[in-house]
């Protein structure tokens, strides 16, 4: 069901699953994004407390669920199989594992940061008895919000719902993408940033190998709203950076943001335009196909 595949019928079937965006607008969901962006910073403090630590510090990045709409974070590999899932819909944690099992459910609203980490402690403690010690709650660099400095989370569902849709839409793009591009990395959301994407390594089969930091790469991913554009947005970055007079056209509305970073971007307001599900889906793997196409070419040369 990719959307890069030739036939039209495979690429329906692709926009089949695409969730209508923009109900309600894009520009409603900041207060939202923000909260959800300090929720998800629990699962980034249990993947760094309970699950072996790599290189790429991917232990503690998260995924998204689309079955359970949820972002999990990755599994311990002891025999409990546990992952923290932080599910946006319905504002509330759960523990999900071993197998199909799931703990009961800790709504966010109305409570705080420290309220939800003496919950998880309380239930790591029952599965991990004083193994669950380790787990600590470090203070991270995002933007600024009250939930940071203990107020309650109160974002509305709708918003929160809206943010939801968001993620589960640029999770079907970008497993397509890690599917059909050589090269390319997992899916995986960064708690850090709060984007999801996929790196294409583009000296993936170099011999000898080059190093991940030092190879030409391409980065496509999703942000829900940051300090470039509030709003959410799709995002196509080719490694190096080339340089803005090498940059080449691409189909409108997307454009090249040259600011701090280089990369082609598809707006949330582009996207979602007056389209239904299909219209977006299309708009959105059309972006993905040129701008992907247009940063292998410049890296090429």
């Amino acid at each position: 069901m990719s959307p890069f595949a030739p036939d039209e019928d495979t690429r329906a079937r692709f926009a089949s699953r695409w969730v209508r965006l923009g109900d309600p607008a894009p520009g409603t969901l900041r207060d939202a994004r923000l909260q959800l962006h300090w929720a998800l910073q629990l699962l980034s403090a249990f993947g760094d407390c309970f699950v072996p630590h790599r290189p790429d510090f991917s232990h503690s990045s998260v995924t998204w669920s689309p079955e359970r709409r949820a972002f999990l974070s990755e599994h311990t590999v002891d025999a409990s199989s546990l992952r923290l899932g932080l599910q946006p819909g319905q504002f509330a944690y759960r523990l999900f594992g071993p197998g199909t099992s799931r703990s009961g459910a800790f709504d966010l609203r109305n409570r705080t940061r420290s309220e939800a980490a003496s919950w998880l402690r309380e239930e790591l403690e029952e599965r991990f008895g004083a193994a669950a010690r380790a787990f600590t709650t470090p203070e991270p660099e995002i933007p600024a919000h009250p939930v940071g400095v203990g107020a309650a989370y109160d974002a509305r569902l709708a918003e929160l719902a809206e943010v939801e849709r968001w993620f589960h839409d640029s999770s079907l793009l970008l497993e397509a993408v890690s599917a059909a591009e050589e090269g390319a990395s997992p899916v995986r959301c960064w708690p850090h940033h709060f984007d999801i994407a996929v790196l294409i390594n583009l000296d993936s089969g170099s011999d000898p190998p080059i190093e991940v930091d030092e190879a030409r790469s391409v980065g496509i991913g999703m942000a829900p709203g940051d300090d470039s554009y509030p709003d959410p947005y799709l995002y196509v970055s080719p490694w190096p950076y080339p340089e803005a007079e090498a940059l080449p056209k691409l189909p409108p509305p997307a454009y090249w943001h040259t600011r701090d970073w280089t990369g082609a971007v598809l707006t949330a307001e582009d996207l979602v335009g007056d389209g239904d599900e299909r219209a977006q889906a299309t708009r959105a793997a059309s972006f993905a196909r040129a701008a992907i196409a247009g940063s292998r070419a410049l890296l090429r040369q």
